[in-house]
């Protein structure tokens, strides 16, 4: 496996940790070392290699990771799967970890020194890239700084103002289409 996950420990100083979900299969996770910070997580079903693998990028990662119930996530890797992927890796516009995405607002540094490495590496590594923040990616304009560092983008429709749909909010359904920042 092109191990972006390594090269971006190596680069930023960032705790590159493995894990296995509540169903044993291998997860891995990047974080900063305060743990203020998630740049990339990953589940693999089949085999742990990015050229079989998912991008998805989301608006920001909670604080908690495995031990608790995540729809989002469950959508994302039923769509990965249902297309023949081996895994996932999860990216977010904002790196900064919290139960509730309000606090983006009043976050210092809601993006984190690591991140756009981070979309960058992962996104060009892959051979899908999905976006699918919903309208949360407006905010600080992260949307529009965000998609020259995506390769390839796809996503489930967009919102009125451009961005690209949550998978919570369409048709299991939808189709994957090209997206383009507004």
């Amino acid at each position: 496996m092109d191990d972006v996950f390594s090269v971006l420990a190596g680069r930023h100083g960032l705790e590159d940790r493995p894990g296995t979900s509540p169903d044993g299969l291998p997860e891995r996770y990047l974080y900063s070392p305060d743990m203020a910070y998630r740049y990339g997580f990953g589940r693999w079903w089949g085999g742990q290699d990015l050229a079989t693998t998912d991008v998805w990028v989301l608006l920001d990662p909670a604080s908690g990771d495995t031990e608790r119930r995540r729809p989002t996530l469950g959508r994302c890797i039923a769509r990965s799967r249902a297309t023949g992927r081996s895994g996932l890796v999860v990216v977010n516009l904002f790196a900064h970890r919290h139960t509730d995405p309000r606090t983006l607002r009043q976050a210092g540094d809601p993006v984190g020194p690591a991140d756009d490495d981070a979309l960058r590496l992962f996104t060009t590594a892959a051979p899908r890239t999905i976006a699918a923040w919903g309208g949360g990616g407006g905010l600080h304009g992260r949307s529009g700084a965000v998609a020259p560092l995506l390769d390839r983008a796809l996503c489930l429709g967009t919102t009125r103002r451009g961005e690209p749909r949550h998978p919570l909010y369409v048709p299991v359904e939808a189709p994957l289409i090209p997206w383009t920042a507004p």
